[in-house]
């Protein structure tokens, strides 16, 4: 549909005066069919430990995805250890596992030419392997060492730990890595939410400290494993059983608190840039807050939706003051982040701010019109479709659903409850998350702009993304 709409436009720009110098009326588009949106039909098994597994058979190529996610993520590294779930992951998949060396386990995957990962996110740890149909009951049993018997070689831990300070100290190279960082630890303050990893608490982290850690926080307990692609259900699911079966449960996680906000506040991080970065940030909404439908279109309309979106209409296609502006929420199992992201030249950072602060409160206040509710949900269900692209996309988006408890027919029901939105609730929800006091602000751009910034708020001028926060 977008590129229906540049081609039009590029059209009327073209080709569209006329003798009088007027444009001409641009041609007009047919409406398309609704798109025939047929959601895949999972089928979800349970290992005796407790762990779910869903299957998603495909026989259109002979390739096999299985993935695991287990409750935890980086919200669970230790005070003063920050960084340890992060060595953690990446050692226990090349740090050898069962019987095989580091050498001797890669060795393994490439003679079946599969791949095999370890990674975590805010909440959660993920494992996963990719291969050819014919291999996956030989490379399942590898899958299961990783998990159940990582080595956790010293040579290779050491390495991770070295590449792991290195990707550290990059990270005030680029405006983008250290705003993400400075937003994060101010909005969430002392909540695990806000933990990042620093140099010195990576140098603290030992080999002895990654064991322990993952003795305590790798199992089944609430796990789910996706298993999408061409394979026989009934013999995958009685090696699963066997590998995995008795794999015991898990410490269990602690509960978290939503985060408590820090006040207005200003961050600058004087950086030599021609385009200045800026983060905006609020709390946002929990999964599964009766609002999130509403949450959703409303953001789409306001900074979501790309070139539609009012945001980049107001700051980027009117004044030219930024070559992209977004909106992005997050939700957590507490309350996570609604976001603006945008760039802009060093001479147009108080004009950016001051629009897009004047496009938050006037949404705030009167929230989408009746023309822009419509349009973004029908944009939304359209998009619906790329969720289900490819078996392995559709599984993908159905497993995180799973394990984030969502009910059985949320993707059966999304697209009528998206329609279902009105415009009421729309501006309401919206006006719970930009009625907040507590924002922060982040710039990072040249050392002229701190006595600009002063106009929007005191400004707290950072030299390292790491050091403490006001």
């Amino acid at each position: 549909m977008k590129t229906l709409t540049l081609k039009v436009v590029m059209a009327v720009l073209l080709f569209g005066l006329g003798s009088s110098g007027l444009l001409a009326k641009p041609p007009v588009v047919a409406e398309t069919a609704p798109l025939d949106i047929q959601v895949p039909q999972f089928d979800t098994k349970t290992l005796s430990n407790g762990m779910k597994v869903i299957f998603l058979k495909s026989d259109e190529m002979p390739l096999v995805s299985v993935k695991l996610i287990v409750p935890g993520g980086y919200i669970l590294d230790p005070d003063n250890q920050e960084g340890l779930v992060a060595l953690m992951n990446s050692t226990l998949r090349n740090g050898g596992a069962g019987a095989l060396s580091p050498e001797a386990f890669d060795e393994a995957l490439e003679n079946k030419a599969a791949s095999m990962g370890a990674s975590a996110d805010v909440e959660s740890f993920s494992a996963e392997f990719k291969c050819l149909s014919k291999d996956v009951a030989d490379i399942l049993p590898l899958f299961a060492d990783m998990l159940r018997r990582p080595q956790f070689d010293t040579k290779r831990f050491e390495t991770n730990k070295a590449d792991s300070l290195d990707e550290i100290n990059r990270l005030e190279d680029t405006p983008d890595s250290l705003s993400r960082v400075i937003l994060n630890r101010a909005l969430f303050g002392q909540s695990p939410y806000g933990r990042w990893a620093n140099p010195k608490s990576v140098t603290s982290i030992q080999r002895n400290d990654v064991v322990s850690f993952y003795k305590e926080h790798l199992g089944p307990t609430g796990s789910v494993l996706e298993v999408t692609g061409k394979v026989d259900e009934e013999k995958l699911l009685a090696q699963l059983e066997s590998l995995l079966g008795d794999w015991p449960a898990q410490k269990k996680l602690p509960e978290y608190a939503d985060a408590k906000p820090m006040g207005p506040t200003i961050y600058f991080y004087p950086k030599n840039v021609s385009q200045v970065f800026i983060r905006y940030g609020l709390l946002g909404f929990k999964r599964h807050d009766p609002n999130d439908f509403s949450l959703s279109v409303a953001n789409y309309i306001l900074g979501g939706s790309g070139f539609t979106s009012r945001l980049m209409h107001q700051i980027r296609s009117d004044r030219g003051l930024a070559y992209f502006v977004d909106s992005v929420m997050i939700p957590y199992n507490v309350r996570g982040i609604f976001e603006v992201i945008g760039g802009t030249r060093p001479d147009s950072v108080k004009e950016y701010l001051s629009v897009m602060f004047q496009v938050l409160n006037e949404y705030a206040k009167t929230g989408p019109t009746e023309s822009e509710l419509k349009q973004a949900q029908k944009s939304i269900v359209e998009e619906f479709a790329y969720s289900f692209e490819s078996p392995f996309t559709a599984a993908a988006r159905n497993s995180s659903l799973v394990f984030n408890h969502y009910p059985d027919d949320y993707l059966q029901t999304y697209r009528d409850n998206i329609k279902a939105v009105t415009q009421q609730q729309a501006t309401d929800s919206m006006q719970t998350i930009l009625a907040q006091k507590d924002w922060v602000l982040v710039v990072a751009g040249p050392e002229s702009l701190e006595k600009e910034l002063e106009a929007f708020g005191t400004v707290h001028k950072m030299s390292s993304i790491f050091e403490p926060l006001n």
